[in-house]
C-alpha cells in the first residue's frame, strides 16, 4: 500500500502578508515566502530538539488550522525565538 501525502492548501494572502510585516518588525529573515507556511516541513517550521539537546537560537514554527469545511488552511498562530526573547502571536478569526 502507498500512502500519498498531500500538501495542505496555501493560506490567504493577508495572512501571509501579515507574518512577513511581523518577520520585518523582528528582524527576521530566515522565512521562505516562495514555500507553503502550513506545510510544516520547511523554514516556517522548527521541530523540537532531542532530549538533552537546547532549543535552536533561530526557531520559527507557524501553525495553521486546515479544519475548515471548505478546506481552507488558516495561519493560527506564530511562536519565533530570537536572539534575545520568544515571540508568540496568535491570529484570532472574527
Amino acid at each position: 500500500m502507498v500512502e500519498a501525502q498531500v500538501e495542505p492548501p496555501y493560506p490567504p494572502d493577508y495572512e501571509v502578508r501579515a507574518l512577513r510585516e511581523i518577520a520585518t518588525e523582528l528582524g527576521k529573515k530566515d522565512w521562505n515566502y516562495n514555500e507553503n507556511p502550513c506545510n510544516n516541513k520547511s523554514s516556517w517550521f522548527t521541530p523540537p530538539p532531542p532530549p538533552n539537546v537546547p532549543e535552536a537560537i533561530n526557531n520559527s514554527t507557524v501553525t495553521c488550522n486546515c479544519s475548515f469545511p471548505n478546506g481552507e488552511c488558516h495561519i493560527d498562530g506564530m511562536l519565533t525565538r530570537t536572539l534575545t526573547k520568544w515571540v508568540y502571536c496568535s491570529f484570532t478569526r472574527h
